[in-house]
């Protein structure tokens, strides 16, 4: 009996049709402007902390470091909490400089760099258009969006939108 139900059921339900979803933008805004003291820095080790970031930037003088988390439901944050575990990066990440000069020093000498067995690739950072950059001292708050991922392009601490 269980098996003459199904098809009866499925029979009464038609799909809708839907329109296609809009693929997410990936990469630096297309109206992006380059950004005057800040780095983008790709491929690197997932488990890499923003501190350890920092410090391989420390010749240039960071005043931030900020590295993309992997978006994961808000349950999963509050498991990883629990245990004490750090969330995984998404393999890049920002850094914020002292100055132009040090920008153009750090993409110079750092690009293709090994760190941790992988070679990372720095560039200059796209900044979103309309995002000023901000000042230093409010460098250590957390720029994450409702759902807990760092938005690529944001400068290091701005409020959201």
């Amino acid at each position: 009996v269980d098996e003459a139900a199904a098809p009866a059921t499925d029979a009464g339900k038609e799909a809708k049709p839907r329109a296609p979803r809009q693929p997410k933008q990936r990469g630096p805004p297309e109206d992006g402007i380059p950004s005057k003291n800040k780095v983008m820095v790709a491929n690197l080790p997932y488990d890499l902390s923003e501190e350890k970031l920092k410090e391989l930037f420390a010749p240039y003088n960071p005043s931030a470091a900020k590295i993309a988390l992997r978006p994961i439901p808000p349950f999963m944050v509050k498991k990883l909490r629990a245990r004490n575990e750090p969330r995984k990066g998404r393999g890049f990440g920002f850094v914020t400089l002292e100055s132009e000069e040090m920008q153009n020093k750090a993409v110079e000498e750092m690009n293709g760099k090994e760190i941790e067995g992988r070679e990372i690739a720095v560039k200059i950072a796209i900044d979103s258009p309309g995002k000023e950059d901000i000042d230093g001292e409010a460098a250590g708050t957390e720029p994450l969006t409702e759902n807990g991922v760092v938005q690529a392009n944001d400068p290091p601490a701005t409020a959201a939108a």
